[in-house]
């Protein structure tokens, strides 16, 4: 097994950057979702209900970032904040720095007023919080799909569906479909990952990836619904790890069972 694909995404639910190799900390790929758009009262936003933002871009750059969507050109996203917000993600409140000079771009995007969020010395107020501390995901480091699970999907569909569909950080090469349900530890060089919950699917990979648009035949999820479920019958493709020990890798490393 080896990487084929390695992602992030700076701002949760914008779209994938692809990268050559990445440095891996407690909260995952450096720099991955660091970034979130909240409403004013810290409900968060994500490309479920703003399909939209699939198509907005962000850069890394030298003191911020830089957003573009081609609807409306693009602006720098200043890490400068002198205030903090509170963003409450699937029932966990968060508190985190607020970049309050950016805020007007987004709120001319979406149609409405809302906050940006910036995950450096953020709290984590929930009750139950993660060991890897305040994170803007949807609760773990990592996503980890299998190029073998999507190829069973598009034999199935007679389709071409795209891994970013899924909004994976690590792409593993391999032969066998679900094979990713069974890994408990990954070693990859000196980095070790978790395996801590399957990911459990819903409208948002009917989505086109580039467009936003939703595929009039609710694919590639039903077919999913049919091929793969959890012992609930949850709908689920790939699996959430969490960084056990940090480092660096990159794309073509191998990947062993630990």
């Amino acid at each position: 097994m080896q990487i084929s694909q390695l992602v992030r995404y700076p701002l949760k639910s914008s779209k994938g950057e692809n990268l050559e190799r990445a440095e891996l900390d407690a909260l995952g790929i450096k720099g991955d979702r660091r970034l979130i758009l909240c409403e004013p009262d810290g409900r968060f936003i994500t490309a479920r209900s703003e399909p939209k933002l699939l198509q907005l871009e962000v850069q890394p750059e030298l003191d911020g970032w830089r957003a573009s969507h081609p609807s409306l050109g693009s602006t720098y996203i200043n890490q400068e904040s002198s205030l903090n917000g509170e963003v409450e993600v699937w029932g966990r409140r968060i508190t985190a720095p607020r970049l309050a000079g950016s805020e007007h771009w987004f709120s001319q995007l979406l149609g409405r007023k809302v906050k940006v969020l910036w995950n450096r010395e953020a709290a984590d107020l929930a009750d139950k919080r993660y060991p890897w501390g305040p994170i803007f995901s949807d609760g773990y480091p990592l996503l980890v799909c299998n190029t073998a699970s999507l190829a069973a999907i598009n034999q199935a569909t007679g389709g071409m569906f795209e891994m970013s569909r899924f909004r994976p950080n690590l792409v593993i090469d391999t032969a066998l479909p679900w094979a990713e349900d069974e890994w408990e530890l990954l070693q990859i060089g000196e980095v070790l990952l978790r395996r801590r919950k399957p990911c459990e699917r819903c409208v948002l990979i009917t989505r086109d990836p580039q467009t936003g648009d939703k595929d009039p035949n609710q694919e590639p999820l039903r077919t999913l619904a049919k091929l793969h479920r959890g012992p609930n019958r949850e709908v689920l493709f790939g699996q959430n790890f969490s960084v056990e020990r940090a480092g660096q890798i990159s794309v073509g490393d191998e990947v062993q069972l630990a």
